[in-house]
């Protein structure tokens, strides 16, 4: 009884500042942060929304209210709320959401911009997608996997709607706002020397769970680089949000690679941000991740590690409702094989510091083909944020 009284007076509190925003000619707008990991893919937008308007008040749904991390987007604590209400609120006219799994009122414009381009999966769930009345597109192979949703799903005559918006994220990194140099001397590396990154994605299976220290020590055997680790931002959830377990297979990532700090050349960086480190990296080592698709974009080559249990079972276990998804869709269509056709695949970690070599002594061998299939990675490069914030306010009639 105690936990609905208080549930109820949350709804009744927010709707009640959300009705004096309205009487007093405010637009509102939701901004669906379920994760952390989650603000760059919306802060670039609602910078922009703030300097070109005054007249919008904005709240944030999040499992994690009055995180520090949540500070960069100035917003209110009493603004703040769990994820679970955003359905509540009928007052609201813009549902913003990083996330497919997001749920705003009906009564909203409903708006999903993806955080990753596609891949895993040959489409959208149904119940997921339909959730949302405009979708913002990433890039041309973004639109293809949607449309393909819409024809799989028979909601052609929906009221749906699709905008070629771009990747805002990537906006810095596309406008080259990175240097290189500076990044890795931030980080206390030599600038001299090339840079290997993995970045793996974190679904069970992949190599991080399988085989992750396995993967840096036979990085690490290659003499005279640099070696950056950037995690998939969610493999950092904490214990606190609901999808600890789930995300991270229960393990705290920072402390279980912690002992590798005692190599010189080696850096874990733990941050929602990889932009920077991509700029400053030279050769990529993933499994399935889409980060992959953006260091294509700068014509990098990437190293992708075969991950035969995600093949297997994972893809049945989390993806099975996802379209027609199996297992030759996804290593070989460039829907969902995170560019694995363009880049070097190994199928033994110890066959690591050989590839990565060769990669070093001829990154351009794969170029031609990245830089073709690059034309379908990017709507609006560099200017993606704009083009959100442009249709928003539109779409607010500001």
């Amino acid at each position: 009884m105690g936990s609905r009284k208080s549930f109820n007076a949350e709804v009744s509190r927010i709707k009640f500042k959300m009705f004096l925003d309205k009487f007093s000619g405010r637009k509102i707008v939701i901004l669906d942060i379920e994760e952390l990991s989650l603000i760059p893919y919306v802060l670039p937008i609602y910078t922009i929304l703030k300097q070109r308007s005054n007249s919008i008040s904005y709240y944030l749904a999040t499992h994690y209210k009055g995180n520090k991390s949540l500070d960069v987007f100035d917003i209110p604590l009493n603004r703040q709320f769990n994820v679970s209400l955003s359905r509540y609120f009928s007052q609201a006219d813009i549902f913003l959401s990083p996330h497919i799994y997001g749920t705003g009122n009906e009564n909203s414009i409903r708006i999903h911009i993806n955080h990753n381009q596609p891949v895993k999966y040959e489409s959208y769930q149904k119940n997921d997608f339909v959730n949302f009345d405009i979708h913002f597109l990433t890039s041309p192979l973004h639109r293809e996997q949607t449309e393909n949703t819409i024809k799989k799903y028979d909601l052609e005559k929906s009221n749906i709607r699709l905008f070629d918006i771009g990747y805002p994220k990537s906006d810095a990194l596309m406008q080259g706002k990175y240097k290189s140099e500076e990044v890795l001397n931030n980080l206390k590396l030599n600038p001299d020397l090339k840079t290997v990154l993995y970045a793996p994605s974190w679904d069970e299976g992949l190599s991080l769970r399988t085989s992750g220290r396995e993967v840096i020590e036979n990085i690490l055997r290659v003499e005279n680089i640099n070696v950056i680790v950037k995690l998939h931002p969610i493999s950092y959830s904490t214990d606190e949000g609901p999808n600890y377990q789930f995300y991270t297979g229960g393990v705290n990532w920072v402390e279980e690679l912690s002992g590798f700090e005692s190599y010189g050349n080696f850096r874990h960086v733990p941050v929602n941000d990889i932009d920077p480190i991509l700029s400053a990296s030279d050769v990529m080592v993933t499994d399935l991740s889409s980060v992959a698709l953006e260091f294509i974009i700068l014509d990098k080559p990437v190293i992708y590690i075969d991950c035969p249990d995600f093949f297997d079972k994972t893809l049945k276990k989390t993806y099975s409702n996802f379209g027609d998804t199996t297992a030759d869709f996804v290593r070989n269509d460039p829907k969902a094989n995170a560019g694995r056709h363009v880049g070097t695949v190994v199928n033994n970690i110890n066959k690591l510091p050989e590839a990565i070599e060769k990669c070093l002594e001829n990154p351009g061998e794969h170029s031609a083909k990245r830089r073709n299939f690059a034309k379908q990675l990017s709507y609006n490069p560099g200017n993606a944020a704009n083009t959100a914030a442009e249709k928003i306010l539109n779409l607010l009639g500001l």
